[in-house]
């Protein structure tokens, strides 16, 4: 375990070759503006449009306002954003992001956890916060081949904490895959993870019997999975076809990963993602500058290739546990139950908001903030 000062920076080249393909886009032709086919041709002109104007010198500058570092762990490569708490006591906090995210949806988060006081909060809630990349995500260098599993990121998250940062205890929240390797965080390492929590987490079903709730959650989670999740499909089956076309087509990466923003966004009162369009093209223009698009599709391989990489249900994680059901996105996900969670985990609470998506720290940075300062605030004591 080896940590260094580190700069991200988008790479000229690539930036000037995005540039060119941008101006060179095929826009496929529809014969709607509907969503239920995929992106339509006169928004995913507009996001095009959009990139071509993006201002990556602006992006380049916020890079820079936050603190990075760059974690050598055995062959692995991991860049970090390590933000210092101002407060007397911070608590260290591991943020973990999943796809088609990265670290810069947590960058509006980050003040309002690090420096409280500056923003109506109380600086004894301050964290110390600590946002690695997932392997073969953005800054982050490769993965081993064929990915790592939720429960292998958990094994070197905590190693970057504990050898790295030399923190003796720590709390975690993660969503989507991120909440994938909180959860194994937990489980696996309980000495050192005190407490975590989870956004919308997906819930393998359990060995029968099932409660009425259980079943109607499986359900929905069957209907869901045949209308909406060819995505993951393709993921964990041919990852390198699709990563091969996305990795040579800036359209064709917008489309993939900005139809995902708009379905999994909760929605403002202008009828828009409330997912700011800076943001994506900042997404976007990560991926593309750092060529991982097809490694960051890899965690569902390895998933779905690794025997026993799910939770098992009825032998619940000791470490205290906070769950935040959000909702409102344009394609709403099943909302699972509390008694399934806690076949999975001891779950100390529990709050369900009709607004957040699956991008709450983007859509919702003030109730994601408050909610963390509560869950959390309990393991303050003992330090």
């Amino acid at each position: 375990m080896r940590i260094e000062g580190f700069r991200p920076q988008l790479d000229a080249v690539a930036l000037q070759d995005l540039r060119q393909r941008l101006a060179r886009s095929r826009v496929l032709p529809t014969d709607t503006d509907a969503w239920e086919r995929g992106a339509p041709e006169h928004w995913l002109a507009q996001l095009v449009a959009d990139w071509q104007a993006f201002d990556t010198g602006e992006f380049q500058s916020l890079l820079d306002e936050f603190s990075h570092m760059r974690a050598h762990v055995g062959e692995l490569d991991v860049h970090v954003l390590h933000q210092a708490g101002a407060g007397p006591s911070p608590l260290p906090l591991m943020l973990t992001h999943g796809w088609p995210g990265s670290f810069c949806e947590f960058l509006r988060l980050i003040p309002l956890l690090s420096d409280p006081a500056s923003h109506g909060g109380d600086a004894a809630d301050a964290f110390t916060v600590v946002v690695p990349s997932l392997p073969g995500f953005g800054f982050s260098g490769p993965p081993p081949p064929g990915g790592l599993t939720a429960s292998a990121v958990a094994d070197v998250w905590n190693e970057i904490m504990v050898d790295g940062c030399r923190y003796d205890q720590y709390v975690a929240h993660g969503s989507d895959l991120g909440a994938g390797v909180t959860a194994r965080l937990a489980r696996k390492h309980p000495e050192t993870v005190v407490g975590i929590h989870l956004a919308t987490p997906g819930l393998a079903p359990p060995p029968k019997p099932w409660s009425e709730s259980e079943a109607k959650f499986f359900g929905e989670v069957e209907a869901w999975t045949a209308e909406e999740g060819g995505y993951a499909h393709l993921h964990a089956t041919k990852p390198f076809t699709l990563g091969a076309a996305l990795h040579d087509s800036p359209a064709g990466l917008g489309a993939w990963i900005g139809e995902k923003v708009r379905a999994w966004s909760s929605f403002g009162t202008d009828g828009e993602p409330a997912f700011a369009r800076d943001l994506l093209l900042a997404t976007l223009t990560l991926y593309w500058a750092t060529g991982t698009i097809a490694s960051s599709l890899l965690p569902y391989w390895a998933h779905r290739h690794t025997r026993d990489d799910s939770l098992s249900a009825g032998d619940p994680a000791a470490t205290p546990t906070s769950v935040s059901i959000f909702g409102g996105e344009r394609v709403p996900f099943p909302k699972p139950p509390r008694e399934l969670a806690e076949r999975y985990f001891s779950v100390t609470s529990w709050a369900e908001h009709e607004r957040g998506g699956h991008f709450p720290a983007v859509s919702e940075p003030q109730l994601l903030a408050v909610t963390l300062r509560d869950a959390f605030r309990p393991f303050r004591a003992s330090r």
